[in-house]
């Protein structure tokens, strides 16, 4: 299945227009596309008073468009509670949503960044509203593989548990194939994200696809067969 479920226009930190975004969806015969700007914690993210326009430029598109467009957006997990800067009313608003850390604070070795990247994960996916985690445990570098075996098996889990997806990012390549599989015996389902922030790079996921073939995955495994159909 080709699909790109995280993507950016000028409403965050990319270039264009939520139409041009989804014409380069269509010219790369994708099956789906979601519009995911950035939540308004980032420097970057979109403005409250900017989203009701963004929404509607997201309507005018999926009324013109040949292939399925989600509004959506990249929520920020924000603290150590696992709060995040989009609030309730505004996730049942959207197609999909996907929870993403961008800032921790100082960390000073790579096992406490991942022990508190999973414990802020954790906590922001029980309070619930995520469809989809964005880049996972990407933070500065992959912190993945500096987690003991029951911490990752735990993480996997809870993600099966609170029907929550995990992200293949294009951008920085990650997760790697052994927390792949891991979350696929949790009944884990997958996404792909270009994390595109310009059209050019939208739907360009020969990465994830290759490494999809790899793990043995399967489309009923993909979480756009939740979103669409």
């Amino acid at each position: 299945m080709k699909f790109d479920l995280h993507t950016h226009t000028r409403y965050s930190d990319g270039t264009s227009e939520v139409r041009e975004m989804v014409e380069a969806a269509e010219a790369m015969d994708l099956e789906a596309v979601a519009i995911t700007d950035h939540g308004p914690d980032t420097h970057v993210g979109v403005p409250p008073w900017a989203m009701e326009q963004l929404l509607k430029d997201v309507e005018d598109a999926k009324k013109e468009a040949e292939i399925p467009v989600l509004a959506g957006i990249e929520a920020n997990v924000v603290d150590g509670s696992g709060n995040v800067d989009v609030d309730k009313e505004l996730m049942k608003k959207l197609d999909v949503v996907i929870f993403s850390i961008h800032k921790m604070g100082p960390l000073i070795e790579p096992y406490e960044a991942a022990v508190e990247y999973m414990s802020r994960m954790e906590k922001a996916v029980k309070n619930g509203g995520a469809r989809i985690i964005g880049h996972p445990f990407f933070y500065h570098q992959d912190l993945f593989g500096y987690l003991k075996r029951e911490e990752q098996e735990e993480f996997a889990s809870t993600l099966g548990d609170c029907g929550v997806a995990v992200e293949l990012n294009m951008r920085y390549r990650v997760p790697g194939e052994e927390f792949l599989r891991l979350c696929m015996r949790e009944g884990v389902k997958l996404s792909i994200g270009s994390d595109a922030h310009r059209p050019s790079d939208v739907g360009r996921i020969d990465w994830a696809l290759s490494t999809l073939n790899r793990v043995g995955a399967k489309s009923e495994d993909m979480v756009l067969h939740e979103l669409i159909w």
